[in-house]
């Protein structure tokens, strides 16, 4: 099973996976990491001791946004270990997708499926015009 860590702003993180696990079920292995009262610095070390603390597990990190604290910090960490598997832009939908798909693929098999998950559940609503 693919372990997962959820990594965002202030309270994301615990809110997308309380949400998530509302629709799912309770889930294992998943770390929640927020940015909340950390520097970047301080943050990348908090990211550096959850990865460590199973570093054999197939790991999936996932972000809230393509900029920011969160961000860098992953950047600064995929330095060293450059074949971490890490999105950003992370959506209900896809992380959902993740819950139901992690006990049969990899993390590296994961990452197109659930970007794709993610881009296709981003629509726009209209009425039909009768």
């Amino acid at each position: 099973m693919v372990r997962g860590i959820i990594i965002g702003h202030g309270t994301f993180a615990e809110a997308m996976l309380t949400t998530a696990e509302k629709i799912v079920g309770e889930q294992p292995d998943i770390e929640i990491v927020s940015n909340e009262g950390f520097s970047c610095e301080t943050l990348c070390e908090r990211i550096t001791q959850v990865l460590h603390e199973r570093k054999e597990a197939d790991t999936l990190i996932f972000l809230d946004l393509p900029g920011g604290s969160c961000t860098i910090s992953c950047y600064t960490i995929l330095k060293d270990h450059q074949d971490l598997n890490v999105i950003s832009g992370v959506n209900l939908p896809m992380l959902l997708e993740f819950f139901m798909l992690r006990e049969k693929h990899t993390a590296r098999e994961l990452v197109p499926i659930l970007i794709k998950k993610g881009k296709d559940n981003i629509i726009q609503l209209r009425c039909k015009n009768e």
